[in-house]
């Protein structure tokens, strides 16, 4: 049991003797340490999360499997570079720098300078970190660029080599294979469009032709 003070209430407190008091200290305090931040940034999935305070570099992640590459804080990483790296015909460590620095235009043009023969290379060296987000990046180069084949290729090895990854971790990717789909049906409805109309052109071009043939033989 406790010590009953003045009032005939129990003290539950730890009775610290402070100098000049007659009752202990009966504030239980309890408190975190303060950090000061300089600035905070999210990663484009919203997953993750980063801060800079006096203490140094903080990351977090709602994933409990995350991986950290620091290659995005080096100074190094820039479009400059990334050129630098295509033009060495590093296309691997061209579209790394080129995720990191996520920006759209600078990923499209390293899939593009890719040879196609290199992608499964390339494809290979793309760690689980950076999957999301170049499915992202294809899923929207999908829609708009005319080098469907060449595309599509990114696509099919992507999912054969890290396919088991993917499948593992479903969830987290359920968004990014939302819009590559989306994105593959929708020119797959452009292009069934385009080849049944070409088809009955085509048709109606080669009858057209039966029927000059057959004028032109009834006249001679």
């Amino acid at each position: 049991m406790g010590k009953l003070d003045e009032d005939g209430l129990e003290a539950s407190y730890n009775a610290l003797l402070l100098p000049g008091a007659k009752r202990g200290d009966d504030g239980s305090r309890s408190s975190r340490v303060e950090v000061l931040t300089l600035q905070v940034a999210f990663s484009s999935t919203g997953r993750e999360w980063a801060t800079v305070s006096m203490e140094g570099l903080h990351v977090y992640s709602l994933d409990e499997d995350m991986i950290f590459d620091p290659i995005s804080l080096t100074e190094a990483v820039t479009p400059a570079a990334v050129f630098t790296k295509i033009g060495a015909e590093d296309y691997a460590t061209a579209l790394k720098m080129a995720i990191h620095l996520n920006e759209y235009a600078l990923v499209k043009d390293v899939l593009e300078a890719t040879p196609f023969d290199s992608i499964p290379h390339v494809v290979r060296t793309v760690g689980p970190e950076h999957l999301e987000r170049l499915m992202q990046f294809l899923s929207k180069i999908m829609s708009t660029s005319p080098h469907i084949e060449f595309f599509l290729r990114w696509c099919l090895q992507l999912l054969q080599i890290h396919g088991v990854h993917l499948e593992k971790h479903r969830g987290t990717f359920m968004r990014a294979f939302r819009a590559l789909h989306k994105a593959i049906e929708s020119r797959q409805s452009e292009f069934k469009t385009i080849c049944e109309e070409n088809r009955y052109n085509l048709e109606f071009v080669a009858d057209q032709a039966s029927l000059e043939r057959g004028i032109s033989n009834n006249n001679a």
